[in-house]
């Protein structure tokens, strides 16, 4: 099992705490690294990549399939408490619909990493996000206006150590729909 990374640590932080949510949907899986340790850690995991991977093994916890955002009844799962999307929407040229689709999945929380501008060059990052609108990046707060009616907070995490003295970041974002759910039971 690979370790964790300074932003599989952040998104991992980001897990809500109260009521001690268990179910985790990861969105772009990639190889599993994450998913290995989430299940590790007693979360019941379902991993869905848009292909499959070598290093996929299923486990009591923890089960993959391919499956692809733009087509929710590929996606094993109605909802999880939890949805993680890191380091995928920079690949996808429709980011937005996708980000509604990862809405839809998350039961209480979706958490999102992507690249500050460009800070991670890849020839097939087709988006790009920055503090405000300039020339080809897009404003990072966007994901405020289309999370709405849920809570947003966006940070930036550095990915390794290395990183510290250079301008390289991801953005966190994390949607609590706890909000939206909360006013619906107070009325």
């Amino acid at each position: 099992m690979k370790p964790l990374d300074m932003k599989d640590l952040a998104i991992i932080d980001a897990f809500p705490v109260y009521d001690c949510r268990k179910t985790v949907l990861n969105v772009g899986c990639g190889s599993g690294r994450i998913d290995f340790h989430l299940a590790k850690m007693g979360y019941r995991v379902c991993a869905v990549d848009i292909v499959r991977y070598n290093t996929w093994e299923n486990s009591e916890n923890l089960t993959f399939h391919v499956a692809d955002i733009f087509d929710l009844s590929s996606i094993p799962v109605e909802t999880a408490e939890v949805v993680i999307c890191s380091q995928v929407l920079e690949h996808l040229s429709g980011y937005k619909t996708a980000l509604i689709n990862l809405i839809a999945l998350a039961g209480i929380r979706l958490i999102i990493t992507v690249p500050y501008e460009n800070s991670f060059k890849s020839p097939d990052h087709q988006n790009f996000w920055s503090d405000q609108m300039k020339g080809r990046y897009e404003a990072a707060y966007e994901f405020i206006d289309i999370c709405l009616p849920y809570s947003v907070a966006i940070s930036k995490i550095r990915t390794k150590p290395k990183d510290a003295g250079t301008n390289k970041y991801d953005y966190l974002i994390t949607v609590d729909k706890r909000q939206g759910l909360m006013e619906e039971t107070i009325e």
